[in-house]
C-alpha cells in the first residue's frame, strides 16, 4: 500500500500542518557555515576566511549532486526511513562542524549537509504544495513558496548571526543540531511507515558521472574562493583547480556518450529557454554581487558591525512580501512574462542608482532602508521568473539534471565569479584612487602620527571612489541586461496540446496519456519547487 503523505492516518489534519511547518523551516535554513558567523570562525579558528567560503560554496554543490538523484532514493525506500535517517545525519554533521577545528571537515561536512538536506526537501515540498495551492496553480504556488523561501532563512541568518556575536559562533550549529534531534523524534512518532510509490531500484545510477560532477564543481568552488588570496594564476594549487575542471569536463562529455542514462545529461542545455534561464541566471548573480559592496561602504567606511549590517536583510522582507504580492497578481493573470522579468531587473538597477549617489563617508542607516526594500522586490521577482522560465518546458527527468546545474550556477558561479571579478578590479582601482590622492603628498611634512591619520582617511577615500566606479559599471551593464530580456522570447508553445495533436493525426491512441502527464508534471513541479526552495 502506498501513501504519498507523510503522517500517519490517525495524526489530525492541524497537526500534520504544524508538523510540515515545524519540519520545513529547519530543513530551508539548515547550512553548514552560516554567511555571517565566518569572520568570527575565521578569527576563532584561526584560518582564513577562504576557507569558510569554500566549504559555503561546497554545500551548494552537494545540493546540485543531489537533484539528479533524490526522486530515486525517494522511491528506493520508506518515507520514514529517509526522513529520520536524514534528520539523524544532518544533526550529527551540524555538530561535528561545531566541535572541529579542522578545515578539510568543515567543507566535507558543509558537502554533506548540502546533499543530504534535499531528501528531507523532496518529501516535505509535496504537501506544501498542496497546503498552498489546493487548485495546483503553479504561478500561484511559486508566488507564495519561493518569497517565503528566501524570507526565513533571511530571519534565521540575522539570528544567527546575533548568536555568534554575544556568545559563540559554535552555538549556531549546535542549535540547528539540537532542532534536527527533535525532528527526527517527530518523524518518528507521527509518520507512516509506507511508501511513496512503487519501489524504483537504484541500479542504473551513473555514479561515475555523479564523481566527475562533484569534482568539477568541487574545483570550480575552490577557484572562486582561493583566487584573489592565492594571487590568481601565479599560485600552482589555483592553476591546477583549473586543469581539473577542464580535464574533467572532458572526461565527463566522453563519459556521457558512452552510457544510457548520464548522472547529468548536458544536451538539455540545448534548449533555448534554459541557455537564456542560464544567461539570466549569471545576470542576476552579478547583480547579487554587486550587494556586497554595501557592506564595504557600511563596515570599511561607516564602521557599522556585523550584526547592524546584517540586519539591512531583514529591510529587504518588506520588499520581499510586495514581491509576492506582485507575482501572485501578475502571474496568476497570464500577463506578460517578459514585463514581470524586466520589472525584476528594473528594480536591482535603481538600486544600484541609489547606492551610486548614496556613497559617502556621511551615509545614514536610515538612508539604505529603501534601496534594501527594493532590492527585496527585485530579488523575489527574479528567483520566482527565471526559475520558472528556465523549468517550464522540461520533461522530469530533464528538469531534474537541469536544476542540478541551476543550482550551483545561481548560487556559485553567478555570484563567485561576478565577485572575483569585481574583487580584482577593485583592487586595481583602488590603488590607483590611493596613488593619485597621495602622490603629490610629503609625508616628511608631517609627524608619524598625523601622516598615519591621513593615511587612513585616503585609504577610506579610495576605497570609496573605487566602490562608485564599480556602482557606475553595474548601472551600464544593467541596462545592457534589460536590453537583452527585451529581445528575448518568453512565449511558448503549449507541448501537450501539440502531442495529443500529433498523435491524432497519425492516428494512435491517447488514451491514459493525460494521465500519465499530470503525473509527470505533478513530480517535474516537486522537483522545480525543492530546487528553488534551496537556492
Amino acid at each position: 500500500m502506498y501513501n504519498k503523505g507523510l503522517f500517519a492516518d490517525w495524526v489530525p489534519k492541524p497537526v500534520q500542518l504544524l508538523l510540515i511547518a515545524l519540519f520545513l523551516f529547519p530543513i530551508l535554513v539548515m547550512n553548514g557555515v552560516y554567511t555571517g558567523n565566518i569572520s568570527y570562525m575565521a578569527g576563532s579558528l584561526g584560518t582564513y576566511n577562504e576557507w569558510l567560503v569554500f566549504a559555503n560554496y561546497a554545500g551548494i554543490v552537494g545540493m546540485g549532486v543531489s537533484m539528479p538523484i533524490i526522486f530515486r532514493f525517494k522511491l528506493a525506500f520508506y518515507t520514514k526511513y529517509l526522513m529520520l535517517r536524514t534528520f539523524l545525519l544532518l544533526a550529527l554533521l551540524s555538530f561535528v562542524i561545531g566541535t572541529t577545528d579542522n578545515n578539510f571537515v568543515i567543507v566535507a561536512c558543509s558537502f554533506l549537509i548540502g546533499f543530504f538536506k534535499m531528501f528531507a526537501m523532496i518529501e516535505v515540498i509535496m504537501p506544501v504544495m498542496y497546503v498552498i495551492s489546493p487548485d495546483g496553480s503553479r504561478p500561484k504556488f511559486y508566488s507564495i513558496f519561493y518569497p517565503m523561501a528566501i524570507v526565513v532563512p533571511q530571519i534565521v541568518g540575522y539570528l544567527m548571526t546575533k548568536v555568534g556575536f554575544f556568545t559563540f559562533w559554535q552555538n549556531a550549529n549546535f542549535i540547528m543540531a539540537a532542532i534536527m534531534l527533535v525532528c527526527a523524534s517527530l518523524a518518528i512518532i507521527f509518520m507512516h511507515n509506507q511508501r511513496y510509490d512503487r519501489k524504483v531500484s537504484l541500479e542504473g545510477v551513473d555514479w561515475m558521472g555523479m564523481f566527475l560532477y562533484t569534482t568539477i564543481f568541487m574545483a570550480m568552488a575552490y577557484f572562486l574562493s582561493f583566487a584573489k588570496q592565492q594571487d590568481y594564476f601565479r599560485s600552482d594549487t589555483i592553476l591546477m583547480a583549473t586543469a581539473i575542471v577542464v580535464v574533467g569536463i572532458l572526461f565527463y562529455q566522453i563519459h556521457q556518450r558512452l552510457v544510457k542514462t548520464p548522472f547529468v545529461d548536458f544536451r538539455y542545455l540545448n534548449n533555448y529557454q534554459v541557455i537564456h534561464g542560464v544567461m539570466m541566471l549569471l545576470m542576476l548573480g552579478f547583480f547579487l554581487a554587486g550587494s556586497s559592496l554595501q557592506g564595504k561602504i557600511t563596515r570599511g567606511v561607516l564602521g557599522f558591525s556585523i550584526v547592524m549590517d546584517n540586519s539591512f536583510n531583514l529591510w529587504m522582507i518588506p520588499g520581499i512580501v510586495l514581491g509576492s504580492i506582485y507575482s501572485l497578481k501578475w502571474l496568476t493573470k497570464d500577463k506578460s512574462f517578459k514585463m514581470y522579468i524586466l520589472t525584476g531587473f528594473a528594480a536591482f538597477l535603481f538600486y544600484y542608482i541609489f547606492m551610486y549617489f548614496l556613497v559617502s563617508p556621511n551615509l545614514s542607516y536610515e538612508q539604505l532602508i529603501l534601496p534594501n526594500i527594493i532590492r527585496g522586490f527585485g530579488m523575489a521577482v527574479l528567483f520566482i521568473g527565471v526559475w520558472i522560465y528556465a523549468l517550464s518546458n522540461l520533461s522530469m527527468d530533464a528538469t531534474l539534471g537541469v536544476a542540478a546545474v541551476l543550482i550551483v550556477t545561481r548560487t556559485m558561479l553567478g555570484p563567485g565569479v561576478w565577485s572575483f571579478i569585481f574583487n580584482y578590479f577593485d583592487g586595481i582601482w583602488s590603488l590607483e584612487a590611493l596613488t593619485n590622492l597621495a602622490g603629490k603628498m610629503d609625508a616628511s611634512s608631517y609627524t608619524q602620527q598625523v601622516a598615519m591619520g591621513m593615511y587612513k582617511s585616503l585609504n577610506l577615500d579610495a576605497m570609496m571612489i573605487s566602490t562608485k566606479r564599480i556602482y557606475g559599471v553595474l548601472i551600464l551593464v544593467g541596462s545592457a541586461v534589460m536590453v537583452y530580456v527585451a529581445f528575448l522570447n518568453f512565449e511558448g508553445l503549449n507541448t501537450r496540446r501539440m502531442v495529443l495533436l500529433r498523435k491524432r493525426l497519425k492516428g494512435e491512441t491517447v488514451k491514459g496519456y493525460n494521465r500519465d502527464v499530470e503525473q509527470k508534471e505533478e513530480q517535474k513541479t516537486e522537483a522545480e519547487a525543492a530546487s528553488g526552495a534551496m537556492v
